[in-house]
């Protein structure tokens, strides 16, 4: 039963069978059947560009035995991005994402629609032809919203995996230099963050920001959000990026201030 039928009568049996062979139960408790649990660690390995880390969970996933196009879609969009980022294949990581988008065109897959666009916009950012690009970059933007406007079915979890794709897709931007556009969607993020009363990552998309404002030659305000993303991301324990702002970009600007404050010291002062 366990070797045929992927199916284990007995926990003590399998347990037995562990100790014999001097392996973790749960090296081999793993059920595809059964591997929402697994998917969505893959899924927070994929968003954290813990890409790694993600191929070895997908090491335990077999394909033949997932029992849904949901899980199957996700597959694939999953793979093309391990061929992207840890393989090198862009050939591959290209079918994987045309294969996803082509066969598995359901609307509980539309999030992975949008992902697997954005990988195909990767893909040929990758190769080169950074003119088409943009044309699957804006297609998972135009997915995305309008899985926004579904709001009765817009849960904490979507808000978060949404936010993240949204990040990738403005950080190509900046990459290829549209910053005027990466400055639009970072602007619709930050709307839809504070409308839900949300802090996520609003650090990174104010970084985001003020990095297209700098290449755009808008100084002051370039360093006014920096120091916005800064404050946030202390507020929410990123410390890299708070790191980053404090003792790299503004490192300068913050020692001059501390510098005119410590001429106060000792001294009354006066806050209006």
């Amino acid at each position: 039963m366990i070797e045929n039928r992927n199916v284990c009568p007995n926990i003590n049996i399998l347990n037995q069978i562990c100790q014999r062979l001097a392996i973790n139960m749960t090296d081999v408790s793993f059920n595809p059947r059964y591997g929402e649990k697994l998917f969505s660690y893959i899924e927070s390995d994929m968003r954290r560009h813990c890409y790694l880390q993600a191929r070895e969970r997908m090491g335990r996933v077999s394909f033949d035995k997932l029992e849904s196009k949901l899980a199957e879609g996700k597959y694939y969009c999953y793979q093309g991005f391990a061929e992207l980022y840890i393989d090198d294949d862009i050939e591959e990581a290209i079918y994987h994402f045309n294969w996803m988008l082509t066969k598995y065109p359901y609307e509980n897959l539309s999030f992975y629609q949008a992902w697997s666009n954005l990988g195909l916009g990767l893909a040929y950012q990758k190769l080169g032809k950074t003119a088409r690009a943009p044309k699957f970059i804006e297609e998972s933007i135009r997915i995305l919203e309008k899985i926004q406007s579904h709001k009765n079915r817009y849960t904490n979890d979507d808000i978060c995996a949404v936010t993240d794709l949204y990040i990738d897709i403005i950080a190509t931007y900046v990459e290829l230099e549209k910053f005027d556009r990466a400055l639009k969607l970072c602007a619709v993020v930050l709307k839809r963050l504070t409308s839900t009363n949300s802090i996520y990552k609003i650090d990174v998309v104010e970084e985001l920001a003020s990095r297209c404002l700098y290449a755009n030659g808008q100084i002051v305000e370039a360093t006014m959000r920096q120091f916005t993303a800064m404050f946030i991301a202390d507020l929410r324990g990123n410390h890299q990026l708070f790191e980053k702002i404090m003792t790299k970009n503004q490192k300068h600007l913050i020692e001059l201030v501390k510098k005119e404050l410590s001429k106060n010291d000792g001294h009354e002062t006066l806050i209006v």
